[in-house]
């Protein structure tokens, strides 16, 4: 599912998260326990969740499905995985926007998953998780000169696909 699929998705069930924050939160709550349990990211995203309801099930059966995509893609030996972000097509501030939301996502992510204290994840992940943190938190990306800034952005996302894929290797060297 690409970005505006699941934005309209989110749009149709009231859900208070952007694609690029509920992807994050679920690749943060991966990140550290490939074995996380999705009903508690749904329950999360869905504040108003209930299993008895016939139209929460069927929002949590397409997000099976994009929770499915997510693992998969980051368990991909081929390094398949990709952050999902509005296409090249948005304006750069939109994107850049996305991309930070994505960023405090995945650190919400981590916290679900049951890290409170970051002092226990190994040396670089921790190194990661203040990047991360940093970039998440930066309001302004210099967009003085598009080239250069149309750069530096592809470069932070490529820094967050990769962080999050060293995350997860350092978290569950087995997998």
């Amino acid at each position: 599912m690409d970005y505006i699929e699941i934005e309209a998705l989110l749009m149709r069930t009231d859900c208070q998260y952007t694609p690029a924050e509920v992807q994050g939160i679920s690749c943060g709550m991966l990140a550290v326990d490939l074995n996380s349990p999705m009903i508690l990211w749904i329950k999360h995203i869905f504040e108003d969740y209930d299993e008895q309801n016939v139209l929460h099930q069927d929002k949590k059966h397409e997000l099976k499905v994009f929770w499915n995509d997510s693992r998969t893609q980051m368990l991909d030996g081929n390094l398949s995985f990709a952050l999902l972000l509005p296409d090249d097509e948005e304006s750069l501030e939109d994107r850049v926007d996305a991309m930070q939301e994505w960023a405090e996502g995945f650190l919400m992510g981590i916290a679900l998953a049951g890290v409170q204290d970051m002092d226990q994840l190994p040396t670089n992940s921790k190194e990661l998780i203040d990047d991360f943190l940093s970039i998440s938190k930066e309001k302004q990306l210099d967009m003085s000169n598009d080239e250069e800034s149309e750069e530096a952005y592809l470069q932070i996302v490529e820094y967050l696909r990769m962080g999050t894929i060293l995350i997860m290797d350092e978290c569950q060297p087995e997998e």
